[in-house]
C-alpha cells in the first residue's frame, strides 16, 4: 500500500511541474477532504455526547451521594441513566471510527517521509528534507485556532487546552521534516475549516 501511495505522490509531482511540495499537499488535503464524511459524523456524534454528559451532571452528582457507600448499585443507576439519554462516557463507536483513520494517515505519513530523498525547495522552505521555523509556527498556530473553537467548553478550558496542544505541537514539529510539516499543516487546515463550519451549522438554528 504505501507502494502505491509513494507511486501517486509521485505522479502528482509530476502534473504539478515537478513539485513534491504541492503533490504532498494535493494528495494530504485529498485525503483528509475524502474522509470529511466520516470525521464530521464523528465530530457531531461527540458534541451531543458532550452536551448531554454535562446535562446530566446534577443528576450524575446526586446519585453519587445517594449510593456513595453502595457503589455496585451507582454503576447500575449510571448505567441506565447513559442509556435513558443515549449517551456514554466512553463513545465506543467515535473511538473506533477515529481508530479508523490512524492507518490511513500512518500510511501517508510514511510514504512522505520516504519520498523525501532530496532536498527539494517549495515556496520559502528551502529544503522539504528539513526542518522549516516558519512552517512550524503555522502548524502550531492552525493548532492553536482549533483547539479555541473546540465546542461545549468554557473560556478557561479552551485557553488551557490551547496553549497545552500549541505547546505539545511546537515539541513535535520544529525538528520535523517540512515535507512531513506540510502534510501537517494541510490535515490541521481542513480540521480548522470543519471546526468552523460545524459551529455556523449549530449557531445557524439559534441566530434565525
Amino acid at each position: 500500500m504505501n507502494d502505491t501511495i509513494i507511486a501517486l505522490l509521485a505522479n502528482l509531482a509530476h502534473l504539478l511541474g515537478g513539485s513534491l511540495g504541492w503533490g504532498i499537499l494535493v494528495l494530504s488535503l485529498g485525503i483528509r477532504v475524502a474522509l470529511l464524511p466520516l470525521t464530521i459524523r464523528l465530530a457531531r456524534r461527540a458534541r451531543r455526547n458532550q452536551e448531554i454528559m454535562q446535562r446530566l451532571q446534577p443528576e450524575i452528582e446526586r446519585l453519587r451521594q445517594r449510593y456513595e457507600k453502595k457503589p455496585e448499585r451507582l454503576f447500575a443507576e449510571m448505567r441506565e441513566l447513559y442509556r435513558k439519554h443515549g449517551c456514554s462516557p466512553f463513545d465506543v463507536p467515535a473511538l473506533l471510527g477515529n481508530f479508523i483513520q490512524l492507518p490511513i494517515f500512518g500510511m501517508l505519513y510514511s510514504s512522505i517521509r520516504s519520498s523525501l530523498t532530496s532536498s527539494g525547495a517549495f515556496l520559502w522552505i528551502r529544503s522539504l528534507a528539513s526542518p522549516d521555523f516558519l512552517l512550524t509556527l503555522v502548524i502550531v498556530s492552525l493548532t492553536g485556532v482549533s483547539a479555541y473553537l473546540m465546542p461545549s467548553a468554557s473560556e478557561q478550558m479552551r485557553s488551557t487546552l490551547m496553549v497545552i496542544q500549541m505547546a505539545v505541537t511546537f515539541f513535535i514539529v520544529w525538528k520535523l521534516a517540512a515535507g512531513l510539516g506540510l502534510y501537517w499543516a494541510s490535515s490541521s487546515l481542513v480540521g480548522v475549516v470543519q471546526t468552523l463550519w460545524l459551529r455556523y451549522r449549530n449557531d445557524a438554528p439559534r441566530t434565525a
